[in-house]
C-alpha cells in the first residue's frame, strides 16, 4: 500500500540546510575516487518533511545522498560524482517499539548497535550483530548493506534480520512493505496483536530487497522492524585452532546442520590479533604468535527453559563432533581467551574501525561463496599478493558462515599506512588485480565496493539493464545518490 503524508498547504519542511564543515561526510579512503564536494546537509525533522525534501529535489533536479551512520565513511557508499546535498537521517533516533513477545523492535534510521542492544536488554533480548561494528554504525545502514551477523543458524535468508519496514521512493511516495503494509493502520494491527513481524508482503512482493544494498540510490528507509532473540541465560563459548582452514571447515558444516551451538566465525591469526589488539589493547604480535594459524569460535548457550541442560548437551554433542574431527575445544588458545573473543564480536567497537586500528587504515575485500570453497580464494588472494609484493602472513582473513552455513562472507584485509604514498598505490594495484582473480575463481561480489563495483555489474550486462529499469521506477528523477553503479 502506498500512503501519501504531504498534501497541498499541509505543511512546508521545517528542515536545516548547513553549508558548513561539512567533513564529516567525506569518504575517509585513500583508495578511492573522493566523488563531488557535497554542497550542504537537510536535517528533516520527520516523514512530512522528508516527503517535502524529495517534492523539492524532484521539482528543481537537485541530487540527494541519504546518510544515517555518523562518523569516518570508509567504503565510498556516499561517493556522489554529481553535485549533491547530504540527506541526514542519523539524528532519527526513535526506537518506536519493543515486542518481547514476537521478538522484535521497531527503530529509526538513526538507531545504533549500541543504543538497541541497551533497549533490548532491558527486556532480556539481544540482536545479532556485525562482528564488532563501529558504535556510530546505524543499525538500518548495517542490514539493509546485508552486512554478515555472528550468528549464523538464527539467519533464515540473506536480509534476517530484517522483517517490515516502510520507506520512501525516490518520487516521495511512502510504501510499507511486510505485514507492516496492512491491512489497516500500526495501530489497528496492533490492536489485534500483530508485530509487524514478516518481511513478505504486500502480497508476494517484497520490495525491501530493492533498497538492499543499493547504498541509498533506490529509496530512503524511515523505520524498519528487526527480529531480536531471547538473551542467553548462561553460555560456553569455546575456541578450536588448527593450521588450515580444510581441518576446521568439515567441523563447521557438521555443527551448524542440526543447528547446534549459538554464534560461530573463523578467523586467521592476523585477523583475531588486529581485532583484539584493537579493541582491547592487546599487544598485536604477542598474540598473534600465540595462536595457530586459524582460530573458530563456537559459543555454546542456554535460554529461558532448561539453560544447564541445552549446554550440558549441546556441549556434548559439540565435542563429539570435535573429536570425530582430530580437533578439541578449549576456553582458550594461547593469548586469546573464548569469552573474550565472543564479548569483543557482540559489542561495538568504538568510533573506529577496528580494522584500522594497527596501521591507521585497512584495505577490506569481501564477497560471498559457500564455505566448503574459501580455501581457493585463500591461496588466491595469498598468490596475488605475493606478485605485489605484500606478505601474505599479514592478510587478515574473516570467514562467516550465513543463512545457516549455506553460504559464506569472505573477507580479506590488509591494514597500511595511509601517510605513505607508495603503500596507497601498492594497495591500489592489488586490489584492481585480487578483485579480478576472485571474481574468475567464482567469488560473488554481493555488496561491491571499490574496484568491485564495476566488475561486478560487467559480469551481467543484462541484470544490469534490469536494475536500470527498477532505479527508473522507484526514482525516476534521479535524485538518490546519482551515478551510483553507473545508474
Amino acid at each position: 500500500m502506498t500512503e501519501t503524508a504531504v498534501e497541498s498547504g499541509r505543511k512546508s519542511p521545517s528542515v536545516a540546510i548547513t553549508t558548513g564543515d561539512l567533513s564529516v561526510y567525506r569518504t575517509v579512503n585513500p583508495l578511492l575516487e573522493k566523488g563531488v564536494k557535497p554542497a550542504g546537509v537537510i536535517l528533516p525533522e520527520d516523514v512530512v518533511d522528508l516527503q517535502a525534501v524529495l517534492a523539492e529535489a524532484n521539482a528543481k533536479g537537485n541530487a540527494l545522498v541519504p546518510v544515517a551512520s555518523k562518523g569516518a565513511h570508509a567504503k565510498g557508499g556516499i561517493a556522489c560524482d554529481e553535485p549533491h546535498t547530504i540527506l541526514d537521517l542519523s539524528g532519527w533516533k526513535g526506537i518506536l517499539r519493543v515486542d518481547r513477545r514476537n521478538r522484535v523492535a521497531m527503530i529509526e534510521p538513526g538507531v545504533t548497535y549500541p543504543e538497541l542492544s541497551a533497549a533490548l536488554d532491558s527486556k532480556g533480548m539481544i540482536v545479532s550483530m556485525p562482528l564488532a561494528p563501529r558504535s556510530s554504525k546505524s543499525v538500518i545502514a548495517a542490514v539493509l548493506d546485508r552486512e554478515p551477523s555472528t550468528w549464523p543458524n538464527k539467519q533464515w535468508d540473506p536480509l534476517d534480520p530484517v522483517a517490515s519496514s516502510e520507506f520512501l521512493f525516490g518520487t516521495g511516495d511512502l510504501f510499507r512493505t511486510g505485514s507492516g503494509g496492512g491491512p489497516g493502520s500500526l495501530e489497528a494491527q496492533r490492536k489485534v496483536g500483530g508485530a509487524q513481524k514478516s518481511s513478505q508482503g504486500p502480497g508476494q512482493t517484497d520490495f525491501v530487497r530493492v533498497l538492499s544494498g543499493a547504498q541509498g540510490c533506490m529509496g530512503i528507509i524511515s523505520w524498519i522492524t528487526i527480529r531480536a532473540e531471547l538473551k542467553p541465560s548462561i553460555e560456553k563459548p569455546q575456541l578450536l585452532g588448527a593450521d588450515t582452514p580444510e581441518k576446521l571447515i568439515p567441523f563447521v558444516y557438521d555443527v551448524q546442520r542440526p543447528w547446534l551451538g549459538e554464534n560461530c566465525f573463523l578467523l586467521n591469526r592476523t585477523a583475531a590479533a588486529l581485532l583484539m589488539s584493537a579493541v582491547r589493547k592487546l599487544d598485536y604480535k604477542s598474540l598473534r604468535s600465540s595462536l595457530p594459524n586459524y582460530v573458530c569460535l563456537q559459543n555454546i548457550a542456554g535460554f529461558e527453559r532448561l539453560p544447564k541442560q541445552r549446554v550440558a548437551q549441546q556441549f556434548a554433542d559439540i565435542s563429539d563432533k570435535a573429536t570425530q574431527h582430530g580437533l578439541k575445544m578449549d576456553e582458550s588458545l594461547g593469548a586469546l581467551v573464548a569469552k573474550d573473543l565472543l564479548d569483543v564480536a557482540r559489542k561495538d567497537c568504538g568510533e573506529r574501525d577496528w580494522r584500522h586500528g594497527l596501521r591507521g587504515h585497512c584495505l577490506s575485500i569481501f564477497f560471498l561463496t559457500t564455505l566448503d570453497r574459501t580455501p581457493k580464494f585463500i591461496r588466491t588472494i595469498e598468490e596475488t599478493a605475493v606478485k605485489h609484493q605484500i606478505d601474505p602472513t599479514t592478510v587478515g582473513v574473516y570467514l562467516q558462515p550465513t543463512v545457516q552455513n549455506h553460504g559464506c562472507h569472505v573477507e580479506f584485509m590488509l591494514p597500511y599506512d595511509p601517510s605513505k604514498s607508495g603503500e596507497v598505490s601498492q594497495m591500489a594495484g592489488f586490489e584492481r588485480e585480487a578483485v579480478k582473480q576472485l571474481a574468475a575463481a567464482g567469488a560473488y561480489f554481493s555488496r561491491p565496493y571499490g574496484a568491485a563495483e564495476k566488475l561486478a555489474f560487467q559480469a551481467n550486462p543484462g541484470n544490469f539493464e534490469f536494475v536500470k529499469t527498477v532505479k527508473s521506477l522507484f526514482d525516476p528523477n534521479r535524485i538518490l545518490n546519482p551515478g551510483k553503479f553507473g545508474l
